[in-house]
């Protein structure tokens, strides 16, 4: 059985590939009708690292968004 491949609008390609938030399991678009409701900042996501399995990274910092991108400084990004 073949299974997708997750996805984000919230994290893109220039963020490491070991993170991961739950919106990203959800196989479904959002309605063009609430499309209000998805705008925002997204400050309550949680968001975690496939490689601890937890919201520290392998670097023992927390894992976000803003802080997981391979021009973060961060040496345990993946590309």
């Amino acid at each position: 059985m073949e299974h997708p491949t997750p996805t984000s609008r919230l994290a893109a390609t220039r963020h490491c590939t070991h993170l991961r938030h739950k919106g990203m399991y959800v196989l479904s678009a959002p309605n063009p009708d609430e499309a209000q409701l998805h705008a925002g900042s997204f400050a309550a996501t949680a968001y975690w690292c496939t490689r601890t399995m937890k919201a520290l990274g392998p670097d023992g910092q927390p894992v976000h968004r803003d802080s997981c991108r391979h021009d973060g400084g961060r040496g345990c990004c993946a590309p």
